[in-house]
């Protein structure tokens, strides 16, 4: 071998040697990054934080987390119903950003299905993601799961032998008395409840076609039952032991296991064990049950409402005197059970090697009220439903057993898997531009009673939609809001009503304090707070007249501080400059005319311009409930107009006005104003804001 030869070999085998220390030290880099176990339960309330005023439902395993790092006692749900709140954690905006605050897809959400997941930053951040159970709603998971376990199951389920009900969704025969007082109660299936050894048995019914059936079945097959010692295994115990295997696996890099517990969903149904813990006659019932709702806010305590109907079903049974006290047994059997469940996960992190080295969070999706506030159902704006247990523990130089009393929420979790996870901190960066509206909770694991960078209250937001409307959006979705500090709550709906609670005085939230003149500032302070949360700060403004164009250019228009000023010759039309696109637009105006005001949205849809909805706006305006909403003749009035794929809202002076799903309006166009038949008309906007 030559000289250069071997001076050749030599440097080939120093790159070799500088490449394999690069890949050492991005192994070491890889592992040094901590794994993460994300357990989430279904409808699990505050109970395991035991709080006063609630029947004790011991929970160890939370407890044995708990001692192991922090608990934040005032943590909340940013909407409390299943899917938008797992939609909002997952993709980390808000409903009030994202507009999905029902049971929508989140793949048919435009500014979701823009954006990364918390699953897919992680994939693409260099983890290996597994997932079981219910992670996100309705299996709607984003498929980036290295691994994928059994899906979320909320049965086993009676069986009347019909086929049509052969995968469950029916009530247990034993309970179908429950309907005699209200026979239209919407989702029959979701209000039995009882231990598994009380097996269903549906009779033969020839004259209602009815072929029946004696036993449970899951997933459309017979599930055995012949004692709690003898059974198949529930849909949770599958999933538990599928993150056992998963944690007893060798990792090459770091991972992140999801694991979705389906109960305390209903029904609620547990093995005969976990009722035995609770005797009936032992049962304490909720604090504050009396007259709960005598000074709500008409539309948050308007108890035609579902929630209060399945309260109000259970009390109307005189012959049954006992049947809530057995719903409030099943429901905290319910909580033992998941308890259980969450041991038998973290006994399996235990006995991995990855038990110094892996960061542990144990949530729920939302509350569930058990009879405070009269109510036996989530989707209110009360602690009951919003209040969920959040407990994180494994994070290097975290303090152990300690409380945090900082109100934060589900929004919170993925800035905070960024952060422990050293992933980018802006993952739609590349894409739709959203940032992230939560804040990391790291500062708050280290320094639990330390400063934070996130706001000081914790807001969740309420479609007005009720979960028994079946149509796609029953003109009702009209979002309904509420802030929570560590002393206070106030609440605004989309009509205005407000609450507020005073928890140093009264921690059940029975005193409605909104009207009290010794809380205006409270209340000033906390309303300021709660719209700042709700509108965001993403707006552009529009507040010059080149964003502006008016018809013909008829007329005049000033530009002056803010204030802008158009006039028209009879009539005139006034637009947007820019052509927009699933957009907000928020506006104060008033008008010499005494004509009303037209607000329209032209749309182009392949390239031809179609009218979109008109909205009148004038002092005898009616929203499509039939109710007036207020225009004033003298002085600015408020305006907000939200187009979002086929759907359009119009608020004026924070009442919904009109809320329709028009067909018409998908695609991209101009909003306009316009004031037909004034002689001599005048328009000044002001304060107006796009995004």
């Amino acid at each position: 071998m030559t000289y250069f030869g071997m001076r050749s070999a030599t440097f080939i085998l120093f790159l070799v040697g500088l490449m394999m220390v690069a890949q050492g030290h991005s192994a070491k880099a890889q592992q040094a990054r901590p794994n993460v176990l994300f357990i989430i339960v279904d409808d699990l309330n505050d109970l395991p934080l035991q709080p006063d005023g609630k029947p004790l439902v011991p929970t160890p395993n939370f407890d044995r987390l708990a001692a192991r790092g922090v608990t934040f006692t005032n943590a909340h749900c940013n909407d409390p119903i299943c899917a938008p709140s797992r939609s909002s954690m997952l993709f980390g905006l808000y409903p009030q950003t994202s507009s999905l605050y029902w049971f929508e897809n989140w793949r048919q959400n435009e500014v979701l299905r823009s954006s990364v997941s918390l699953t897919r930053h992680l994939r693409d951040g260099g983890y290996d993601v597994f997932g079981t159970g219910k992670i996100y709603h309705g299996n709607q998971d984003d498929q980036v799961y290295k691994r994928q376990g059994p899906r979320g199951n909320i049965g086993p389920w009676p069986w009347d032998g019909r086929p049509e009900n052969k995968r469950g969704y029916i009530p247990h025969p034993d309970q179908l008395f429950l309907y005699d007082v209200d026979p239209y109660m919407d989702y029959k299936w979701e209000h039995t409840f009882g231990p598994l050894s009380q097996i269903p048995h549906y009779p033969k019914d020839e004259a209602n076609g009815v072929p029946g059936y004696k036993g449970w079945t899951l997933s459309g097959k017979p599930w055995r039952y012949q004692s709690d010692d003898d059974r198949d295994l529930m849909p949770d115990e599958m999933v538990v032991r599928w993150s056992a295997n998963v944690l007893a696996e060798k990792h090459e890099r770091p991972f992140a296991l999801f694991t979705g517990l389906v109960r305390t969903h209903t029904p609620l149904y547990a093995p005969q064990k976990y009722f035995d813990r609770f005797p009936i006659d032992e049962i304490k019932l909720p604090a504050a049950l009396e007259n709960d709702l005598a000074d709500t806010a008409p539309t948050l305590g308007d108890q035609s409402l579902y929630g209060f109907r399945r309260y109000q079903m259970l009390h109307k049974h005189p012959e049954h005197p006992d049947l809530y006290k057995q719903w409030l047994q099943a429901y905290m059997a319910c909580v033992a059970f998941i308890d259980d469940q969450v041991g038998e996960v973290l006994d399996a992190l235990d006995r991995s090697p990855y038990r110094d080295n892996t960061v542990v969070f144990l949530t729920s999706d939302h509350g569930f009220h058990m009879g405070e506030k009269e109510n036996l159902y989530k989707q209110t704006l009360w602690d009951g439903a919003t209040k969920i247990p959040l407990i994180v523990a494994g994070l290097n130089g975290m303090p152990q057993g300690v409380k945090c009393d900082q109100p934060v929420s589900l929004i919170d979790v993925y800035p905070t898997f960024n952060q422990i996870c050293q992933l980018p901190t802006e993952p739609n960066k590349s894409g739709n531009g959203y940032p992230l509206d939560g804040h990391s909770l790291v500062p708050l694991l280290k320094e639990p009673q330390g400063k934070w960078d996130g706001p000081s209250v914790a807001i969740t937001a309420l479609p007005g939609k009720d979960h028994s409307q079946h149509t796609k959006f029953g003109g009702t979705l009209y979002p309904h809001f509420s802030v929570r500090s560590k002393q206070f709550r106030y609440s605004l709906t989309s009509t205005g009503q407000e609450e507020l609670y005073d928890f140093g005085s009264d921690p059940y939230e029975s005193k409605n304090l909104a009207s009290d003149p010794g809380y205006v500032a409270v209340k000033a302070e906390l309303r300021e707070q709660l719209i700042e949360l709700r509108d965001g700060d993403r707006w552009q403004s529009l507040d010059q007249l080149s964003d502006w164009v008016w018809g013909a250019k008829k007329g005049g228009a000033n530009e002056l501080a803010g204030l802008l000023s158009f006039r028209g010759h009879q009539s005139f039309y006034l637009s947007t400059a820019q052509t927009l696109q699933d957009f907000e637009l928020a506006f104060e105006f008033q008008s010499s005319a005494r004509q009303p005001l037209l607000l329209s949205y032209h749309a182009k849809l392949d390239g031809n311009q179609v009218n979109g909805p008109s909205v009148s706006l004038h002092p005898t305006a009616s929203n499509q409930a039939g109710r007036l909403v207020q225009l004033r003749e003298q002085g600015w009035n408020h305006c907000r107009v939200r187009v979002f794929g086929d759907r359009c809202q119009v608020w004026l002076n924070h009442q919904v006005l009109y809320d329709l799903a028009a067909p018409e309006v998908k695609g991209s166009g101009k909003v306009g104003f316009s004031v037909p038949g004034a002689a001599q008309p005048e328009l000044e906007l002001r304060n107006i804001r796009l995004r």
